[in-house]
């Protein structure tokens, strides 16, 4: 009987010592921001479409879970390539997103969020994400 308390009391230890996703960690999260433009070209008439990185200044944000309703926890600006990082976390699930501006109908503008979610599953481990692509039509 004591022997099972015992051990009951290590394992308890141990799931006491797992650690939420967060800071503190030793992976990283990167990946990049491109727009699609697609329009009509006036001489052919054919629909065309350019593809391009977002100029600098565009924010991305991460949140520690995957619940798309919590506040960000952490937020990064893109470098001129559209390119951002996010360092020093822990194993875990972890949702990011970024503002898409878009133009309705009416001509009025808004803006809108593009979430993506990504589990880390290991420590020091560099995670591509799927490349953030915003689609501004005409």
């Amino acid at each position: 009987m004591r022997n099972l308390l015992i051990i009951c009391a290590i394992a308890f230890g141990f799931m006491a010592c797992e650690k939420p996703a967060g800071e503190g960690g030793t992976s990283v999260i990167e990946g990049q921001v491109y727009k699609i433009h697609t329009f009509q070209n006036a001489t052919t008439g054919a629909w065309d479409t350019s593809y391009f990185q977002l100029n600098a200044g565009k924010d991305v944000f991460l949140i520690y879970g995957d619940d798309t309703a919590e506040l960000y926890d952490d937020k990064f600006e893109t470098d001129y390539d559209g390119k951002y990082h996010f360092e020093y976390l822990r194993k875990g699930k972890y949702t990011i997103y970024i503002y898409a501006d878009s133009t309705d109908g009416s001509m009025i503008k808004y803006d809108y969020p593009v979430f993506q979610k990504i589990t880390i599953g290991s420590n020091n481990s560099t995670n591509k994400v799927a490349d953030f692509i915003i689609e501004k039509n005409q």
